[in-house]
């Protein structure tokens, strides 16, 4: 199991708990199959440290005041960029972060795992779908989204794969 030094959370696998601000950020590891959570609204830093040590979550966030926690280096990754892309490549860099994961594997809305959609599945949560019985439908069972491979998500998995460049290809293991 792989650890960044002196950390107690798990790089294997990885799980996350982004804060409030880093929504968006949240949204695209999602997308990329990472099991990310976030804070209920207007939770204060100390419960969010808290969640992150009772769900062994890296807490990822852009506010510095969470560095000033005890044990703040053994969860927390501090991210100084400005603005999402500058987020997301730094988050990247951090961890040598693997966007091709296992794409599109996890509700981007809720995070709950997706599924292969029944036939009653589609026609009960979008009744109106365009016919998509050549395509893998998938479906979120909290939320009730439905995901297919159209245009959306080919620009999305574009995307992941941009982002997968900025990756050290000569090092396998994250960066401290």
């Amino acid at each position: 199991m792989k650890v960044i030094e002196g950390s107690l959370c798990s790089l294997a696998p990885l799980r996350f708990l982004c804060d409030e601000m880093l929504s968006s950020l949240a949204q695209w590891l999602r997308i990329a199959g990472y099991d990310t959570s976030l804070p209920a609204q207007g939770a204060q830093d100390r419960q969010l440290m808290e969640q992150a040590r009772a769900e062994q979550r890296w807490l990822v966030t852009a506010d510095s005041d969470l560095l000033e926690f005890a044990g703040a280096p053994f969860y927390v990754i501090y991210l100084a960029g400005q603005g999402e892309p500058a987020r997301l490549r730094e988050l990247t860099l951090k961890l040598n972060l693997d966007w091709c994961f296992a794409p599109f594997s996890r509700c981007k809305n809720c995070n709950t795992p997706l599924h292969t959609a029944s036939d009653r599945e589609k026609q009960q949560f979008y009744p109106h779908a365009p016919d998509q019985s050549e395509e893998t439908v998938l479906a979120c069972a909290t939320c009730r989204q439905l995901y297919w491979e159209g245009s959306h998500v080919r620009r999305m998995r574009s995307r992941l794969e941009k982002m997968n460049t900025w990756r050290n290809k000569s090092s396998s293991q994250p960066s401290s």
